[in-house]
């Protein structure tokens, strides 16, 4: 049985594949850019760490707001906090089966 902080973590990577890489044309959960969600129960937040292709993309603050809106939307009671981080840096192997599967590399 999930707990649920279980639940509200799936659903906020669920709600993050609405958001599409433009460049790549792949949602940012199977491209590999969302590293880790994570529920402070206590402090009653959401915080998310996620990164990008490249550490010049044009596209960072985009990607970062839609993210905040997104989890602000579907989870009106937290305070979500969005995270750019650098570190493991980006790679092609962090894409997921279904990223894969999406740009037609099965």
């Amino acid at each position: 049985m999930k707990t649920q902080e279980e639940e509200i973590v799936n659903e906020a990577y669920e709600a993050l594949k609405y958001i599409i890489d433009p460049e790549i044309g792949i949602n940012i959960v199977d491209l590999g850019l969302v590293y880790k969600v994570s529920l402070m129960e206590e402090e009653e937040k959401l915080q998310v760490d996620l990164t990008l292709t490249t550490p010049g993309c044009p596209m960072s603050g985009t990607i970062t707001t839609a993210a905040r809106q997104m989890l602000d939307k579907r989870f009106p009671n937290l305070n979500v906090e969005v995270e750019l981080v650098w570190l493991p840096p980006w790679s092609p192997d962090m894409i997921t089966e279904e990223g894969l599967r999406l740009m037609g590399n099965t």
